[in-house]
């Protein structure tokens, strides 16, 4: 047992003698020799892609109608979420230009043929808190069926000619790039049908990526990182005009980003705008 004494002279020139008893944090230290109890509560326990497929949701719809009567203003447009079989994928509700899940990561979903897929209105009933969904007749926007193969992974885009309201689902195939590089690709999802974009780099001083035509994703492009962020510049087939730019771009290595373009000419709220996403 150890102690510890701290002596302090006082002004009566008399002595207090403070003694601190140190036994409890001997027995824990030696605890700690012999056993983490960090590792002991921390657990890692890695996702088996044999039985899963991996989808990211990215909402690129231009229109303002429908919207539920809660929606923070008339140009909000459909805030969604996506169903799998019947089980809630998304977790906040995704509205025009968002993204789930909204990091680099990718949303697990159990591998299966014909998978009932559901885009329903983000209807929530504000009497029960938390608040939980509760969709009414007509708040289905999107039913699709789609096989998701193990271990792949998929972009579900969704966008179309407004009215019209359907998701596209696209394999993200996904190869490493070599060391000091990255990946980028453009996935043209503007409403104006006659946009077909080409991408320019202004680090390379080139077009990229040409001929990117309604709902269409091009291939992916490898190139160095830059010593300093790029601006990526979109412009319409034809012309060399800046017609969308993305800015401030600082890409890492061996990472894979895709550039999308949504919206539409002249509809409020959803005027063209483009942003960059990172896959992997």
């Amino acid at each position: 047992m150890v102690h510890i004494t701290l002596t302090h002279k006082l002004s009566t020139m008399r002595f207090i003698k403070i003694s601190i008893l140190f036994g409890s944090l001997l027995i824990i230290a030696g605890a700690c020799e012999t056993e983490n109890l960090l590792d002991q509560n921390i657990k890692t326990e890695p996702i088996d892609s044999s039985t899963v497929a991996f989808v990211k949701f990215i909402q690129n719809f231009a229109g303002n109608t429908p919207q539920l009567p809660t929606a923070p203003n008339s140009t909000t447009g459909p805030q969604v979420f996506l169903y799998a079989n019947g089980a809630k994928l998304t977790g906040t509700p995704v509205g025009f230009g968002g993204i789930y899940p909204a990091t680099t990561v990718y949303a697990t979903v159990p591998a299966s043929a014909n998978i009932n897929f559901h885009v329903v209105q983000a209807r929530m009933n504000l009497a029960v808190v938390p608040n939980v969904p509760a969709p009414i007749a007509g708040d289905t926007l999107i039913t699709f069926t789609q096989t998701l193969e193990a271990g792949k992974f998929y972009s579900f885009i969704m966008g179309d000619t407004v009215p019209t309201r359907k998701v596209t689902v696209v394999e993200d195939q996904l190869p490493t790039p070599a060391y000091q590089k990255y990946k980028i690709r453009m996935a043209n999802w503007l409403m104006n049908l006659g946009d077909t974009i080409n991408v320019f780099s202004r680090r390379e001083n080139r077009e990229i990526i040409q001929n990117v035509s309604h709902k269409q994703i091009s291939d992916w492009v490898e190139l160095p990182i830059p010593v300093t962020s790029d601006t990526f510049d979109l412009r319409k087939k034809g012309t060399t005009a800046v017609y969308l730019s993305v800015p401030g771009v600082a890409p890492a290595g061996m990472r894979m980003y895709t550039i999308y373009s949504r919206g539409k000419t002249a509809l409020t709220g959803k005027v063209p705008v483009a942003s960059i996403v990172t896959n992997r």
